[in-house]
């Protein structure tokens, strides 16, 4: 899960990135210190969970700029479709869909979602378990184009 996941909302931190600071600026000379203050540097609030921070990461790692998380397509409007990474610029939202997507309600949900972002001009690139599984290569493929065209 991410430093401060909660089902969407971030209202229920596990932590927060200035406790994680405090705690790793106590254990100075700690094995693996240098390792977790690197990690922190990374960490960003917003991801759902592992595979959506991973994903993250090998799109930054590819050279491209850190996408919005949690992007709405409507940022003024508070029930409006949410995407997981987004670049609003180009128009390309990126979904990952863990097990509870094969779900037939959360399907008609991101159905919904997509369908939305697609009105509005936006590319939809989906990724699952087996993205997951192949370290995200394809996706990152298929959105660098999307941001290189």
């Amino acid at each position: 899960m991410s430093l401060e996941q909660s089902s969407k909302a971030g209202e229920h931190p596990w932590s927060t990135r200035e406790l994680l600071e405090e705690c790793l600026s106590r254990h100075g000379h700690t094995r693996g210190i240098v390792a977790a203050r690197q990690a922190l540097e990374r960490v960003r609030v917003g991801a759902d969970s592992p595979p959506e921070t991973l994903l993250r990461l090998r799109l930054v790692e590819a050279g491209h700029p850190e996408p919005e998380l949690q992007a709405r397509l409507d940022p003024d409007d508070p029930v409006s479709p949410v995407t997981d990474l987004a670049y609003r610029r180009r128009k390309v939202a990126v979904q990952y869909d863990g097990a509870h997507h094969f779900e037939a309600e959360q399907q008609a949900s991101d159905e919904w979602r997509d369908g939305a972002f697609r009105r509005d001009g936006w590319t939809v690139v989906r990724a699952n378990r087996v993205d997951f599984r192949e370290d995200f290569i394809g996706v990152v493929a298929r959105v660098s184009v999307l941001l290189l065209s």
